[in-house]
């Protein structure tokens, strides 16, 4: 009867009951002793009785979730082994008759041959006509029980599928957290070699860097994991109930099964519905998959994967690559804005008058770019008031009229502070440092915006942004402030011929 079932719980090499299961890399489980014996009895290198694939002790890891599993499969073995053997005590409408085998009403003495579907319990005729089942609907046993089954068998199905799409999960979850350590290792190889070009004396710096990898690589994994926990958990939760329904489809006799369908069939499918009211014919679950899903592998360095040379020493611009990258200012050709030659610098033009104090126009790189990773570095000084951002649209809508909605703006407003501009909204950004440089980290990739002190490459903020559009560097001089604020706004340029610094 429970043959199959057996089979699951048994060692393919003692061919008994598993007895503290260890699983090898191969994914193949046996009783620690069994493949422990196995090793010391082979002549060459183990070799898996499965697969034959080479392990050591080292691959010998125990199998918590199958001992669970064999555990519970025992547990329900030995209960179904009870029921059939005994009536259930302090049951008092029930019990076996010696010479047929079929189940009696204990207060009548009559066969069971009803099936009570109002309170889903066994009766005898006289139980039907009587006032404790006056009104209820009855149907013959072996009729209820092929209705209970067909039930049954809908839940089955149902949890087969979950089972199927959870380890599904379980199997995506585990590539993305091994694409997470492969990341992890390239990144760290990619750190090593750019360290090696350097002195001894940034050797420090380079195990700083690998310290902060592992730390993200730690945070990024953990939080995978937990997300494969609750997978794992629900996985092993519906799984044992689905081999507890399927060892009950296997219960032949019609009145031993709906007593088991009586007592835990029925309490355990009505808690898998969904609780609005279900005709037989249109049943819902409440699905266990649903609010679950895979995390993608996420670990994610900011401009430490692509300038890490740069962020680590500019002592040694000479020899490191990529260095923040030149662009050209346009000229809109305002008689209040000043674009230097080249385009790398931009200013408030000398006033003679107190005209239009409070016009504050800006311009934009002539590049624009709408994939890779870019950095940029602008020289604000002391200047009290400017702006520097991205924005994003074509051409021709950049030359429209201003739009918040397309902006990433940091200022400095000399009588708010520094204050970060997205989609409208102002946030006030907290901040001791005055920095003399700006740092502007544009993701095209990841659609992510980081601003830093350039000074010290301290983060300042990070936004992230949906637009599909182009971006291009935006800089604004800041209010005139009675020839207070006149000095430049400068892109900075770190392009050097080889051997100078």
């Amino acid at each position: 009867m429970h043959s199959a079932l057996s089979l699951q719980i048994k060692c393919s090499v003692c061919l008994s009951d598993f007895t503290d299961p260890v699983t090898l890399s191969c994914e193949h489980s046996f009783c620690r002793k069994c493949i422990t014996g196995h090793m010391q009895a082979s002549l060459g290198p183990s070799a898996c009785p499965e697969c034959r694939t080479p392990y050591d002790e080292e691959d010998l890891k125990s199998s918590r979730l199958l001992r669970n599993m064999t555990s519970t499969v025992r547990e329900h073995l030995a209960e179904l082994k009870l029921d059939e053997s005994t009536p259930k005590e302090g049951n008092a409408t029930l019990k076996l008759s010696e010479t047929e085998g079929m189940l009696m009403c204990s207060e009548h003495d009559e066969k069971l041959k009803l099936f009570c579907e109002t309170d889903q319990k066994l009766v005898c005729v006289i139980c039907r006509d009587g006032d404790k089942h006056k009104g209820h609907v009855f149907k013959p046993v072996k009729e209820a029980a092929q209705i209970s089954k067909g039930e049954l068998k809908t839940a089955l199905g149902f949890l087969a599928k979950e089972n199927g799409q959870l380890d599904y999960m379980i199997q995506q979850q585990t590539t993305e957290i091994t694409k997470t350590e492969d990341k992890s290792r390239t990144l760290s190889a990619q750190i090593s070699a750019q360290f090696e070009e350097m002195h001894q004396f940034l050797r420090q710096k380079e195990d700083e860097v690998k310290q902060r990898l592992g730390k993200e690589e730690k945070k990024v994994i953990e939080f995978m994991q937990n997300n494969q926990s609750v997978i794992n958990r629900r996985f092993m939760e519906n799984k044992e109930k689905e081999i507890i329904l399927q060892s009950a489809m296997e219960i032949e006799e019609p009145d031993h099964f709906l007593q088991w369908w009586n007592e835990k069939g029925f309490p355990m499918t009505k808690n898998m519905k969904q609780k609005a009211d279900m005709t037989p014919s249109n049943i819902k679950y409440t699905s266990t998959v649903k609010d679950l899903t895979v995390l993608p592998d996420s670990l994610f360095l900011g401009p430490h994967e692509t300038h890490l040379q740069f962020f680590v020493w500019k002592e040694m611009l000479g020899s490191i690559k990529p260095v923040p990258e030149s662009l050209t200012l346009k000229n809109p050709g305002q008689s209040y804005l000043k674009v230097s030659p080249g385009g790398a610098r931009i200013r408030q033009a000398d006033r003679a008058t107190v005209l239009y104090k409070n016009f504050n126009p800006g311009t934009v790189s002539e590049e624009n770019f709408q994939a890779g990773q870019h950095y940029w570095e602008i020289e604000v000084r002391e200047k009290p008031d400017w702006t520097v951002g991205v924005k994003m649209g074509s051409e021709k809508e950049l030359s429209a009229a201003k739009s918040a909605e397309s902006e990433i703006l940091l200022h400095l407003k000399h009588s708010k502070g520094y204050v970060l501009s997205c989609d409208g909204k102002d946030t006030t950004l907290n901040t001791r440092d005055k920095p003399q440089k700006i740092g502007l980290y544009l993701d095209c990739d990841r659609k992510q915006v980081s601003f830093y002190n350039a000074d010290d490459m301290s983060h300042l903020a990070q936004i992230n942004y949906s637009s599909k559009q182009p971006c291009c560097l935006t800089l604004v001089p800041g209010l005139y402030l009675d020839g207070m604020n006149s000095d430049p706004l400068s892109v900075c340029s770190y392009e050097f011929s080889t051997g100078n610094h």
